[in-house]
């Protein structure tokens, strides 16, 4: 997730369906039933600090979170405008796919960035999991990229249903090593604070008077959470990437977010969203 990699402004990415020969993943009485489902966010920007240099952040953000029976496969796009106090402003696009198996032997990425119709970065990569549980991910574009994984990484889907697990079962905090492959930076430290849970009526007004919402899609047993996301790759400021707080629910569907990047901070709410159909798995 974070949901990082699901909701904050990522760098880019493009990528096509991967699959896998590999038999399904049987189910365990633990597993987090992840809702299958497309949706829409609106996101704006509801506070900056003076001398940011950036005056307004606006923009769109498509999300889609598919099963491949063996796999999950998560797909996001960004559209979002920039506006700036001493330059003019600029309208960034941005898609990410990947493709991660759900026994954790296989993860692909790829991502995509354009900045007013050029392209500025282009990632593709994939994963290659040792006996020991350590890893090793590969950037095939750019070349000559890599990044060693500590045994106990997550990958995107994978962190979040933990954090659901421990929702459940009334954990505070979860601190793991999480790679997504969203951009060049490599693995980051996800801090994770389970805070209380979301009141009936919270849930009820997150699709009140709007008919694009599937309400059924909004589990009724949801979280307030805090993440804070900290580079492992060295640099001479360490504090926090950004931090988010969020609203996830049982399912792994992130009905809002606020993402704090110091400077100014993005707000991220839920305007459409729809089941996707469930594959036939043999």
């Amino acid at each position: 997730m974070v949901a990082a990699s699901l909701l904050a402004l990522p760098p880019a990415a493009a990528a096509k369906r991967l699959t896998s020969s590999k038999p399904a993943v049987a189910a365990t009485p633990d597993d987090v039933t992840v809702a299958l489902h497309r949706a829409l966010y609106d996101f704006k920007m509801v506070s900056v600090q003076s001398g940011a240099g950036i005056t307004d952040i606006s923009g769109r953000m498509y999300y889609e979170q598919d099963d491949d029976c063996d796999a999950w496969t998560t797909e996001h796009r960004f559209r979002v405008k920039y506006q700036y106090s001493e330059r003019r402003p600029v309208q960034n696009t941005s898609h990410y796919v990947a493709f991660e198996s759900k026994d954790l032997s296989q993860f692909f990425f790829s991502s995509e960035r354009e900045e007013d119709g050029a392209t500025t970065e282009q990632l593709r990569g994939s994963i290659a999991k040792a006996a020991d549980g350590t890893a090793k991910a590969d950037y095939a574009r750019p070349g000559n990229l890599s990044y060693a994984l500590p045994k106990g990484y997550m990958l995107p889907t994978q962190q979040t249903n933990e954090v659901i697990r421990r929702a459940r079962r009334g954990e505070s905090f979860f601190n793991v090593v999480m790679f997504d492959g969203t951009d060049s930076e490599g693995p980051v430290e996800v801090n994770t604070y389970i805070g209380k849970k979301v009141t009936p009526e919270e849930i009820k007004a997150i699709a009140a008077g709007n008919p694009k919402i599937d309400a059924s899609l909004l589990a009724p047993e949801a979280w307030h959470v805090r993440m804070a996301v900290f580079p492992l790759k060295e640099r001479d400021d360490m504090s926090a990437s950004y931090e988010m707080d969020m609203i996830l629910h049982d399912n792994g569907v992130v009905s809002w977010s606020l993402v704090d990047y110091r400077s100014f901070r993005v707000e991220q709410k839920l305007l459409a969203i729809e089941k996707l159909p469930q594959k036939k798995c043999s």
